[in-house]
């Protein structure tokens, strides 16, 4: 019987995880995992093959071209991993299989078979040839080139430091006098260069910590729950060491590098070359080369964003998942899987231990611990004892009344004045980056829209307005109202540049520094930020969302939420959560240090249990409270949804689609599932074109688009972690 083998084809394909089988010619060494080049139609295409000998009718079969690269790419594991994605959240296989692979490996461009891989990055060296005798006519760079090779240089950069020349290398080695041959240069990250202390290498670990070490012995997943400031990261840095020293590697989640550089910093400092970087701010070289150490097994801790879960490791021991609540564990195109779900499969297909750390975790993972098939671990208390910041609640509505229309209430101003007086450090937090966040007519009520996306613009203090959904920039601010023509325009809102303004203007000696998308473009600038923070240059810095992660900082003392109200207001089952998962992240920014800290939270909902769960620091009186409110409506984890999205350019074009689908989908549901919508989408129009969704709900809602398939028009995302798409 010829040999056959299962491929996911890279080709753009939409639908479901289709392969195609393929025949393996005699003497080609094939194996699950290896990228091949083979024919579709009348394209040459790249594909992963998934399995060998896979039975098929009596068919005349394509073959297997050739291969693109020597050694298989994925892992059996990550094979397994593919098709659990691909099942779970309804994607093309290629598509996930192509997520665990360099993007220049993944290439669906045709291309020929690769002797070495496309994106890889190698200098000449050069080695003395035994026994060859020196001429005696030799130039003074042929000689210096000799001499140099001899201490010890071998590549041309390192021979022309000492004084050769790599035109002399290449001369005596045609001469027979030297070797040439080449090696890999490794394009080594920026965050490499950060540098963070390890002092508490040695330090004994806390009662807490201890157990939480103990526990993480085993097999199984857990959720470590601690208070922030409780020292989560060791407890990873120690059970990462165990695994090492049984000889499996360690994958490490972070949400954002950028935002998490201290966490990325620790690993660098306590495992040093051990340690590969994977995440999308990578250039494509720096990527491959950190892939490919792993692959070859020189690096065996992987720290990176969502898909360095997907690192080619031989043997998987420990999985972390730093900050599991965060909504950047979600991917937004696809395959949309959630890092989290993923990693959990990945534990159970290795036998690796999963855990999943945060001091506000999901509900829905707070309430799977309730339930036992996580194993809950508490860190309850900070590191040495240190008190969580008392947290002054400040009722907005009071504030107006006593004739302060500032951005800055009574409370926070003395805060801020005592602080910089004192020489400590202050954070203050918005979630709103620009001026102002909107334009608006005062007599006819008309606020400045994105012409692409129809939501409206910020102002921002160089004069420009700019969507941020899409990023365009408009230039001309109008004087007058596009509508009705009145002078009456304002800029209305707070941003994080009006508040930096006022801060200028109460503290007119301090050092402020602003940390928002808009500030920090730059790469490496939110790294420099942090920085300019912990070495004192900074006194107090504004920022949004930014600021409320990573930032391990002993000289803050006060935290200011400008308003907390900003996330509560959006229509969007997981608000309420959001909001108290970011007041407790950025509250317990203060008092790290010897000298404490306290909070000041501006809000015009002081009575929300959001609001009042973060100013106590209580994580279990929210989560009581909202598992009742999402159980009354169904909301995970007591249903699960699927979102249903389609956009096209005409209004009547997605409203006639989605209608038709939704008959189709009620007219199928058999009690499994209810049928939301359709309804606009919350950014009903973007790019220019118009967005409609459905919303499916229920114990197992995703099946009934097994009886009702959903065209190419529509994006399916199941389990999503917001409405607000």
């Amino acid at each position: 019987m010829p040999r056959t083998a299962e491929v996911a084809v890279f080709a753009g394909l939409r639908g479901p995880a289709r392969t195609f089988t393929y025949a393996v010619s005699d003497g080609m060494e094939l194996r699950p995992g290896h990228l091949v080049r083979i024919g579709l139609g009348a394209r040459a295409v790249r594909g992963l093959v998934m399995a060998l000998d896979v039975p098929v009718p009596d068919a005349t079969l394509k073959s297997v071209d050739a291969l693109v690269h020597p050694l298989p790419l994925l892992q059996a594991h990550q094979l397994a991993l593919a098709r659990w994605i691909a099942d779970r959240y309804r994607c093309g296989l290629a598509d996930a299989v192509r997520a665990m692979l360099p993007p220049a490996l993944a290439a669906r461009a045709q291309g020929s078979a690769l002797t070495a891989p496309r994106g890889e990055r190698s200098e000449a060296v050069y080695a003395l040839v035994p026994g060859a005798s020196e001429p005696a006519k030799l130039g003074a760079r042929q000689v210096a080139t000799l001499r140099a090779v001899r201490v010890g240089a071998t590549s041309a950069s390192e021979i022309e430091s000492v004084g050769g020349s790599a035109a002399a290398a290449r001369s005596l080695a045609k001469r027979g006098l030297l070797t040439a041959g080449r090696r890999s240069i490794r394009r080594i990250p920026a965050e490499f260069a950060l540098s963070e202390e390890d002092a508490v290498r040695d330090a004994a670990a806390t009662g807490p910590q201890q157990e939480a070490l103990d526990a993480i012995r085993g097999r199984g997943a857990f959720l470590l729950h601690g208070v922030t400031g409780s020292g989560k990261t060791e407890v990873y840095l120690r059970s990462a060491a165990r695994a090492l020293a049984g000889g499996a590697g360690v994958i490490v989640l972070v949400p954002e590098i950028a935002l998490t550089a201290q966490v990325v910093a620790r690993f660098i400092a306590r495992f040093g070359d051990r340690v590969a970087l994977l995440h999308s701010a990578l250039s494509a070289g720096e990527r491959y080369d950190e892939w490919r150490r792993i692959l070859d097994g020189v690096a065996d801790v992987v720290v990176g964003s969502r898909s360095a879960l997907f690192a080619p490791l031989a043997r998987v021991g420990l999985i972390v998942v730093d900050e599991e609540q965060e909504p950047s564990y979600k991917q937004e195109s696809a395959p949309r899987y959630h890092a989290v779900d993923a990693a959990l499969a990945l534990g159970r297909l290795t036998g690796a231990a999963v855990v999943l750390g945060s001091a506000t975790p999901r509900v829905t993972t707070y309430e799977l611990a309730t339930r036992g098939e996580l194993a809950l671990l508490e860190l309850p208390i900070r590191i040495a004892a240190r008190p969580l910041p008392p947290t002054t609640v400040v009722d907005l509505r009071l504030e107006l009344k006593a004739g302060n229309r500032g951005t800055l209430s009574r409370a926070l101003r003395i805060g801020l004045e005592r602080t910089v007086s004192r020489g400590e450090q202050a954070i203050l937090f918005l979630n709103r980056r620009g001026f102002a966040t909107s334009v608006l007519c005062r007599d006819c009520g008309f606020v400045l829209p994105c012409p692409a996306c129809d939501i409206p613009y910020a102002y921002h203090l160089n004069g420009t307005l700019v969507c941020h959904r899409c990023g365009r920039i408009e230039n001309n601010v109008p004087r007058l109202c596009p509508s009705c023509g009145s002078p009456r325009i304002r800029h209305l809102g707070v941003g994080t540049q009006r508040v930096e303004e006022e801060l200028h203007a109460l503290l007119p000696k301090a050092a402020i520094a602003r940390l928002d998308r808009d500030a920090v473009k730059r790469k490496g600038a939110h790294a420099a930020a942090y920085e300019a923070m912990r070495s004192g240059r900074s006194q107090v810095v504004i920022g949004t969302q930014m600021v409320a992660k990573g930032f391990d900082l002993p000289g803050v003392t006060l935290v200011g939420v400008i308003n907390a109200d900003t996330l509560l207001n959006l229509p969007d089952y997981t608000a309420s959560e959001r909001t108290f998962q970011l007041l407790t992240q950025v509250l317990g920014r203060s008092g790290r240090g010897p000298a404490g800290g306290t909070g000041v939270l501006q809000t015009y909902l002081p009575e929300h249990h959001a609001v009042r769960s973060a100013a106590l620091h209580d994580y279990h009186a929210f989560a009581e409270g909202e598992l009742l409110a999402r159980r009354r409506f169904g909301y995970p984890p007591y249903g699960r949804l699927v979102l249903l999205q389609t956009s096209a350019k005409r209004e009547s074009t997605v409203e006639r689609r989605a209608t038709e689908l939704a008959s189709a989908l009620r007219a199928s549901a058999a009690g499994d599932a209810e049928v939301l919508g359709p309804a606009p989408a919350f950014a009903a129009k973007r790019a220019g074109s118009y967005r409609v969704q459905l919303i499916l709900r229920g114990g197992d809602p995703s099946a009934l688009l097994d009886r009702v398939p959903v065209g190419p028009e529509w994006t399916v995302d199941v389990d999503p972690m917001t409405l607000l798409g």
